[in-house]
């Protein structure tokens, strides 16, 4: 570790209170009461609605208010005035509010209370909340129930969102109250997490020539994620699947196709911190985990990365982008490294700069190197036999079916295979290929559409046919060295639909793969 002098606290969590706008008398705080301040914990809770997305939370309003950060409530996608509000069984005094907002935040919202949960009174109004840790001074108001009513959303797409939401009273008016470290002893708040720039650990050995490649897509899309026991956990998890390879994902962003400037997220909190990363990194390496570290483009906009058209000084910023995670990666004893995911409108327009970019990362990392292109971008790279590996985001439409056979899939799968074997001879391309993404949401109809979510109906056997039909037919192909499955996150996410296999058919289907796979 570094010495003491070079933590630093997160910056996930803004301490700076948010402007409020009050009933028309003074605020009295605890301290004013005589009386330290205690949490009051709701009896029971209740939400206007629930998101249902692919990574929506549990449809639970109390895991707002459960002391665990990793748990929250989310609103209904694309709709201003959705609400919680909190029954606390009986009168309490309140004084203090603090929010923990996850990055769906409200940018304005009120605070009502109620003794019946009918008639509602506006206690305080949020005129231009800021999102992360938000604390909010009432009025003294004694009632039952205290209600949060989102006015406006921070992103016109999204609902609202919140990790934990803590209100607070005088001791002395709330008889039988505790201090809140009493009612969650394990309670850790995000910006309580000291992040540290670890020194590098060992590599576990280089990837051998032959060795094939049991990885697992590590998605972190938060600051400080990386660096907290849950990642941790989850890096162990990979060990049961019988993985010997992680890639570890970083995201910087740009505002639209067009822009030129490519930044860590400048909304804040999406983008893993350097300590984070030398953490998840460190930690990888001390199970004996062997690391891709593949940075990522997204657009703030929403469209598809592929779509960027690329331009002389796009190509200026990506490669400062892209250099300074391969020196990174060579800090930290990074085994294998990606240079570029999915951009397809670039590599045949703009040949020169990827091989100006090559030579340059070859310059500062001396570990073999991939370009990770999309199943329908993979044919039209010009520069495979430059890399030391030919990377393909594998989400190939396998059937028109919603509910195809096994063998059904396996055919699909050997239809794909013959496809990129007869580009690997016509090209003359020598290299072995690794999937470094591949996956399949647990949804029905999975396997027409596998880059989304093709439905709202569960179907984890189709993800599981998917993937047993993938390695079915890829383990038998001389040139196929790796997958990378798409994905995990370092924080355990409820997902029925979704890609993570935690817990479904698929994850028994891939640990015995792994488990063969030499």
């Amino acid at each position: 570790m570094a010495d003491k002098d070079r933590c630093l606290k997160a910056a996930l969590v803004c301490a700076a209170a948010a402007m409020v706008i009050a009933a028309p008398f003074r605020a009295v705080s605890a301290e004013e009461e005589g009386a330290k301040p205690v949490y009051l914990k709701p009896a029971a809770a209740a939400a206007s609605s629930f998101d249902e997305g692919e990574w929506a939370p549990d449809p639970n309003p109390m895991a707002a208010a459960d002391g665990d950060f990793n748990t929250r409530w989310s609103s209904e996608m694309g709709r201003d005035n959705e609400w919680i509000y909190y029954d606390f069984g009986r009168q309490r005094t309140f004084t203090d509010i603090i929010i923990y907002w996850e990055r769906a935040f409200a940018k304005e919202y009120e605070i009502q209370a109620s003794d019946d949960a009918m008639q509602w009174k506006t206690i305080a109004s949020v005129k231009d909340g800021k999102g992360e840790r938000e604390p909010v001074r009432i009025p003294k108001t004694t009632a039952q129930y205290l209600k949060l009513t989102g006015l406006k959303r921070s992103n016109p797409d999204w609902g609202i969102s919140v990790w934990e939401m803590e209100v607070y009273g005088p001791g002395n008016l709330n008889s039988g109250d505790l201090p809140i470290e009493q009612v969650f002893p394990g309670r850790r708040p995000r910006e309580e997490v000291i992040l540290v720039m670890e020194d590098p650990a060992a590599s576990p050995g280089a990837i051998a020539a032959g060795e094939f490649q049991k990885g697992v897509n590590f998605t972190s899309y938060n600051e400080v994620d990386l660096a907290l026991k849950e990642s941790d956990a989850m890096l162990e998890y990979l060990k049961t699947l019988n993985a010997g390879h992680v890639c570890i994902i970083v995201t910087w962003y740009q505002d639209t196709l067009e822009s030129m400037t490519i930044s860590p997220d400048p909304q804040g909190g999406r983008t893993p911190r350097d300590e984070a990363l030398s953490h998840a990194i460190n930690k990888a390496h001390s199970l004996g985990l062997k690391v891709m570290l593949k940075p990522h483009v997204d657009i703030q906009s929403g469209e598809f990365r592929g779509d960027i058209p690329g331009e002389e000084e796009w190509f200026r910023n990506y490669r400062e982008f892209i250099l300074k995670y391969a020196k990174f990666a060579a800090k930290f004893n990074v085994e294998l490294f990606c240079i570029g995911t999915e951009l397809s409108g670039t590599p045949t327009k703009w040949e020169p700069e990827w091989r100006k970019i090559i030579k340059d990362v070859r310059g500062v990392y001396k570990g073999p190197i991939t370009y990770a292109a999309n199943w329908d971008e993979y044919k039209y790279v010009p520069f495979w036999n430059d890399l030391d590996f030919m990377g393909i985001d594998a989400y190939f439409p396998l059937t028109n079916k919603s509910d195809p056979t096994k063998d059904e899939l396996i055919q699909a799968w050997e239809r794909e295979a013959d496809q990129v074997e007869g580009f690997l001879k016509k090209k003359g391309i020598n290299k072995p290929v690794i999937f470094t993404e591949a996956g399949y949401a647990s949804a029905d109809g999975a396997n027409k559409r596998p880059w989304e979510v093709a439905s709202k109906s569960e179907d984890q056997r189709e993800q599981a046919d998917c993937l047993d039909a993938l390695m079915t037919v890829m383990s038998n192909r001389v040139w196929f060295s790796g997958l990378y499955v798409w994905n995990v996150f370092p924080q355990e996410v409820e997902s029925p639909l979704g890609f993570p296999i935690k817990g479904k058919l698929a994850e028994k289907v891939l640990a015995g793969w792994y488990s063969k796979a030499k």
